[in-house]
């Protein structure tokens, strides 16, 4: 069974209301007095607009104007008169100006409610206080006035707040301040919860989307209240169930021009539903641009049917297409790439001329011969050209379709050597945008390969080859019957050693380790954060290639060798000691070392000699000297004091186990998190264990009397130089002597060791690897050393003055153990 239209159910809403306000004029008219009897002819009045599925506010004069202009007009003043006049005026005004809520006249309709308002207000506080009429009177038919406009929402709720507003509209008739004489000898209880009762299953109806049978069970409601009840209460049901009489749906817009044998037809999408346009029953095709759609349609002389479908919507225009009249204006065009140029020829003067493609105005210049203009056409489609002129104040228009594919077709390639990766990325450009295809093909060397589609129009692939190697690479796009083909030849190779970047790392993956982010880069190694299992390390990379000079640590080669030779028992000292950072890894294969430096650099990025160490968030002891809220605070002397028995100890495990670290350095004192911001925050979190301070770069210790391959001038003693060059083993008074420069270091904030020994000391390397004489230079850093220790003082922390000496003392033998520096520590 088909539901009943909404227009139905209107017609039977108008028609019940029209029988019931006949019957209580034939009926009981003599038994309700008069303002009973202009209330009644209102309610039932108003009912008929609002019953109207469009929603409008012609209820706004079909309430007020019985109800008021009676009462006004009884008075015979000039004033009651003037406002009755006014008043009935705006009350029309709004109902003509705002018949449809979807299509409102803005400025009339403002003008007509400003002036209605006003008036209504007047009028009003006339009546209520000449005690004609109560404030709920009053009231109740501004709250009739809303209804319509939560109706236009036409949305569930906002139904169901509509029926709810009349409902308290007659609250407000009916309530205890307004008696209205007879009308009320007939009982409203009933009625009310029966209303009530059917508002709560009407709000279920509409929430299960059965919005149609609202109305119906009201107006079975209200004749039930007929045949038992009284005529006078059977209006109140019906005029709540008015206000769900709706559309359902939005007010469709069809705009039909006639262009000699050419239809052009507008509309908007509603975008719900897929609109259905048809021309005398056939249907016919459209485009839309956002929601506005347009077509054009070429139609035989006669009488035409243009229907506009969206659901079970529908509207419908008629067209007359003449026979054609030969027109002054004729319109021209041609598409050269993305170019459409336009000619317009004119027979007659022309007053104005305006030149639309795709409702675009496009500027149009007179030659002498005809108007020519030229408009960029942004991609492929359908396009409208208008031709509107004004001759002898007659408007003549004119309108072509034309359908652009494809009109060019480019291909941007590039390629990004990023060893051992080549990236290629392909951008692809339909009549000047970035566009998909309809397929592309890749080829390097002959050969597809696989390729990824991240955004529209791009197309990036990735080759790897850890050798070097050349690359011819195609790629062909074919768009619309279009192809093109884009060529490049490439040449990747393995950086050297000299300009290596550690970026290079970064997404690949170290002994299991996959390598996320570049710590820190120094003179002999790259330290690169490593990521396994979810847990975070640090990952230090030795340089291979020897520093020519400069203050930071020389790593000769035989230094790779010695890597994982001690490499267990490194770890366990590590382990033991909380002062160390931890060692998980030493990775260093002398003979992949070798075949590095003969030139295999791409073992480089596989197999690189690397140690594995606990992750140290909060930097070095190198950074936080350089901030000045911590070593010039107050706390600063506690803090070092911390740092200097913390390495103490870290050396004393060392030593203990027949090593020696040789290469003791701020750079290498590490802060397990962040220590802070200021001098007392660093302290307390060092006191708290918040933050912990430990000695890294295990992988630089050597067993005592082991030969000595590195040195940091700016922290070693002249003597463990000498030894190195010289082949002597290393001793623990060398970590003393670099503790002490340290500690130096932190507490006067400049390096004990001057510039000019540092430099002397680089000399003496550099004098030996070229077989010079390096003895004289050494001499020379010797003295300059002496003269220096000979005045060395600190500017704070006195207690620890006559120990830094000692510690850093020329003579070797003259400087105190780790043991003594310990206890002395303690002590003070």
């Amino acid at each position: 069974m088909e539901r009943p239209s909404v227009k139905a159910i209107y017609i039977i809403y108008i028609i019940f209301a029209t029988y019931l306000l006949t019957v209580i004029f034939l009926l009981q008219t003599n038994s309700l007095n008069i303002k009973a009897l202009l209330l009644y002819i209102s309610i039932s009045a108003s009912l008929i607009p609002l019953s109207l599925p469009r929603p409008n506010l012609i209820v706004i004069p079909v309430y007020t104007i019985p109800l008021f202009v009676y009462p006004l007009l009884s008075s015979f003043s000039n004033l009651d008169l003037i406002l009755t006049v006014i008043l009935s005026v705006s009350a029309i005004g709004l109902a003509i100006f705002a018949r449809d809520l979807n299509d409102i006249s803005i400025i009339p309709f403002l003008i007509s409610i400003i002036t209605f308002g006003i008036t209504y207000s007047i009028v009003s506080i006339l009546l209520v206080s000449s005690n004609f009429y109560s404030w709920d009177l009053v009231l109740s038919g501004i709250t009739l006035f809303i209804v319509p406009v939560f109706k236009a929402v036409k949305k569930e709720g906002a139904i169901i707040a509509a029926m709810v507003l009349v409902l308290f509209s007659q609250y407000l008739i009916i309530g205890p301040k307004f008696n209205i004489g007879d009308l009320l000898t007939v009982s409203m209880s009933s009625v009310e919860t029966w209303t009530v009762l059917f508002l709560l299953a009407s709000a279920i109806l509409i929430s299960l989307k059965a919005r149609r049978i609202v109305p119906i069970t009201y107006l079975v409601l209200s004749g039930l209240v007929y045949l038992f009840s009284s005529p006078l209460l059977a209006i109140f049901p019906l005029q709540v169930g008015s206000a769900s009489v709706s559309d359902e749906g939005q007010t469709l817009r069809l705009d039909v021009n006639v262009e000699g044998n050419k239809v052009n037809i507008r509309f908007l999408n509603p975008g719900t539903v897929i609109p259905v346009l048809t021309v005398d029953s056939s249907p016919v095709k459209f485009s839309c641009k956002g929601k506005e759609c347009i077509s054009l349609v070429q139609a035989t002389p006669g009488k035409h049917e243009v229907k506009l479908c969206v659901g079970n919507q529908c509207v419908s225009r008629e067209v007359l297409i003449r026979y054609p009249v030969r027109s002054p204006i004729s319109l021209d065009y041609s598409v050269t790439g993305n170019k459409l140029q336009i000619r317009v020829n004119v027979a007659k003067r022309v007053n104005s001329l305006e030149v639309r493609v795709n409702n675009e105005v496009v500027s149009v210049l007179n030659n002498g011969k005809e108007y020519v203009g030229e408009y960029v056409l942004k991609s492929a489609g359908k396009y409208v050209i208008e031709v509107i002129g004004n001759i002898k104040n007659e408007t003549i228009t004119i309108s072509r379709e034309l359908e652009v594919k494809s009109l060019n077709l480019e291909i941007k390639l590039r390629t990004e050597p990023r060893w051992p990766d080549l990236i290629i990325a392909a951008e692809v450009y339909v009549d000047g945008s970035r566009s998909s295809v309809d397929k592309l093909l890749m080829k390097v060397n002959n050969e597809d390969i696989a390729f990824s589609n991240p955004e529209t129009g791009l197309y990036t692939g990735v080759i790897t080859s850890l050798e070097g190697r050349t690359y011819e690479i195609v790629v062909e796009a074919i768009k619309d019957g279009i192809a093109k083909t884009e060529r490049a030849k490439v040449s990747i190779s393995p950086p050297s050693l000299s300009s290596w970047d550690p970026k290079i790392w970064i997404g690949k993956e170290i002994y299991g380790y996959d390598i996320e982010g570049i710590l820190g880069v120094g003179g002999t190694s790259y330290v690169l954060l490593g990521n396994r299992e979810s847990k975070k390390y640090a990952i230090k990379i030795a340089n291979v290639l020897p520093s020519s000079s400069g203050s930071s640590t020389r790593l000769g080669l035989t230094t790779f060798s010695d890597l994982s030779k001690e490499s267990s028992k490194l770890q366990e000292i590590s382990e033991r000691a909380n002062e160390i950072v931890k060692l998980y890894g030493v990775y260093a294969d002398v003979n992949t070392i070798r075949e590095i430096i003969e030139g295999k650099t791409h073992l480089y990025l596989t197999n690189p000699p690397a140690i594995v160490m606990e992750l140290m968030r909060g930097g070095t002891a190198e950074d936080l000297v350089k901030r000045e809220a911590v070593s010039l605070s107050s706390n600063w002397p506690s803090v070092v004091k911390i740092i200097f028995i913390n390495m103490a100890k870290a050396l004393s495990a060392v030593h203990r186990e027949n090593y020696v670290h040789l290469d003791v350095k701020p750079r290498n004192i590490f802060f397990s998190e962040p220590p802070g911001n200021t001098g007392a925050e660093v302290l307390n979190n060092l006191l708290s264990g918040k933050t912990s301070v430990k000695l890294g770069d295990l992988g630089s210790a050597r067993r005592r009397g082991e030969r000595i391959t590195e040195y940091t001038a700016e922290y070693c003693p002249v003597d463990q130089v000498e030894d190195m060059l010289l082949g002597r083993g290393a001793r623990p008074d060398m970590d003393v002597f670099a503790l002490g420069a340290t500690i130096y270091r932190l507490i006067n904030g400049t390096p004990l060791i001057p510039v000019e020994v540092v430099k002397d000391m680089d000399g003496a390397v550099d004098a030996f690897l070229r077989r010079g004489d390096y003895r004289s230079i050494l001499e020379k850093a010797k003295r300059g050393y002496i003269q220096t220790h000979s005045s060395l003082r600190l500017t704070r922390f006195r207690e620890v003055e006559e120990l830094v000496r000692k510690m850093t003392d020329p003579d070797p033998s003259k400087r105190p153990s780790i043991t003594e520096i310990l206890n002395y520590l303690y002590s003070i």
